[in-house]
């Protein structure tokens, strides 16, 4: 029985060439074969370019390239199954195992489109007469059969799966059976792609059909999150988890300031109590080359305050989710998520939101204060929004917002930012920036001009005498 163990995708999928500080030339060849034979075609390449035609797949392909300074390197490789099969996984022989049995070693998962880690050869001088001469350094198999297992979705971390046969064909009798990686997690249901549940475990019985058996996992470690149709959900916890295909976001800066009509920069002055800008007047002094103060004055503005489109800024993080963090997901649908525990996890530095790991938090019961004497406003999620709140619970393994009211006089809600990725469309030759507001010479905004140094103001430099 062959264990396949889904954590190896992800160390296989992110592999890159390790580059040597020597001056050989690294020589590869490989061979790649369909198995058993009939059952499908492979498609095996130094290039990621993606077969033409279906007549650049075969049952057996080889692979010969070499690379500079390179002693590790990828190849890349397709999979396509015949009628009535469906592709199972990539696989490479153990030792001192018939090759006929195909009982291997599972390489990744069973993506047909993927990529192989190989090793050099032989290592030479830039000599191709010695290229041809050798002999494949590894033979990968990608396998075929009329039933394949596999962990659900979120879940790969959860436990392993098992096949008795891995190329199995109609009347052959397997047995699968799904294992958990530790004692937080237990086995649920097997389910088919009739959508049926099996709770044996393990399971025999015989092939009849093309048939996905997929494991499930509950216990302590195994999160359940339903998002509908598409909703964001607020989450903390104390112990680290793979996220997949979700979205993660954490507040790390939240807007104060825009832009009127004029072209100031406006913002909350703490010390005026007021939105405005300061006008700051300056003149040339010759003799240090710099502009210089002459006088101040803030300007208050009296327009409205705009209703932030976005409050404010957040940054995705892929794959992982570091414990004792407060976040917000996004997500589609059911997602199963793997806790594990994290020496290395800490809280993010900079980021605004609490987790509430420790147990259910009464908004009533927090200070009013931080430790300098600022007043806190505190914002709780109601399902697409932050709100302000004075009173409410916050679940447990949630999240709520913290802002300084002083430093951050928002309205009584503050917007979640779009769930869609943002991408670049289209690029431009700009104008060189000119600053709006008052900025330190290393390019920090600041609400009033630092004495002593020289300021940026109005795109010009302006020494500020103490």
């Amino acid at each position: 029985m062959r264990k396949f163990y889904a954590f190896m995708l992800f160390a296989i999928l992110s592999i890159s060439a390790f580059a040597e500080t020597d001056d050989k030339y690294y020589w590869y060849y490989d061979k790649v074969e369909a198995a058993p034979t009939g059952k499908g075609v492979i498609y095996a390449s130094a290039t990621e370019e993606a077969p033409a035609s279906d007549s650049d797949y075969a049952e057996s392909m080889e692979v010969k390239f070499n690379k500079y300074g390179y002693s590790s390197s990828t190849i890349y490789v397709g999979a396509k199954p015949a009628a009535g099969y469906q592709f199972v996984g990539w696989f490479a022989p153990e030792p001192d195992v018939t090759v006929n049995d195909l009982t291997m070693a599972y390489l990744n998962s069973s993506d047909a489109a993927s990529l192989l880690n190989v090793n050099a050869s032989q290592s030479s001088d830039d000599d191709m007469n010695e290229y041809y001469g050798f002999e494949p350094d590894a033979t990968f198999y990608g396998v075929f059969a009329k039933v394949k297992v596999q962990t659900a979705a979120g879940l790969e971390q959860a436990g392993t799966v098992d096949v008795s046969k891995v190329a199995n064909d109609i009347g052959d009798e397997i047995t699968i059976e799904a294992t958990p990686a530790d004692e937080g997690i237990q086995f649920a249901y097997w389910m088919d792609s009739k959508g049926n549940k099996i709770t044996s475990n393990p399971y025999k019985f015989k092939v009849t059909d093309v048939d996905t058996y997929t494991a499930y996992f509950k216990g302590d470690k195994v999160l359940e999150l339903d998002f509908g149709e598409g909703k964001y959900i607020p989450f903390s916890n104390s112990l680290s988890a793979y996220l997949g295909d979700l979205k993660g976001y954490r507040v790390t800066e939240v807007q104060k300031s825009f832009t009127d009509d004029d072209g100031h920069t406006i913002q909350f002055d703490v010390a005026e109590n007021a939105w405005g800008y300061w006008d700051v007047q300056t003149e040339y002094n010759a003799e240090t080359d710099t502009y210089e103060e002459v006088s101040r004055e803030f300007k208050k503005y009296t327009g409205e305050v705009p209703e932030f489109k976005s409050s404010y800024e957040v940054t995705g993080f892929n794959y992982y989710y570091n414990g004792t963090d407060g976040v917000i997901l996004y997500g589609e649908g059911i997602h199963y998520v793997v806790l594990y525990e994290d020496e290395y996890a800490a809280p993010w530095d900079g980021s605004y939101l609490v987790a509430t790991n420790d147990g259910a938090v009464d908004i009533a019961s927090l200070p009013t204060k931080d430790d300098d004497g600022n007043a806190l406003t505190y914002y709780v999620f109601d399902g697409q929004d932050f709100v302000k709140a004075t009173s409410g619970t916050v679940a447990k393994n949630e999240c709520y917002l913290v802002l300084s009211a002083d430093d951050y006089p928002q309205s009584d809600k503050i917007l979640v930012a779009n769930s869609e990725e943002v991408g670049i469309t289209d690029v431009a030759t700009k104008p060189a920036p000119q600053f709006q507001g008052i900025y330190t010479i290393d390019g920090k905004q600041v609400t009033a001009p630092v004495k002593g140094s020289i300021n940026l103001i109005g795109n010009r430099k302006v020494w500020i005498n103490k």
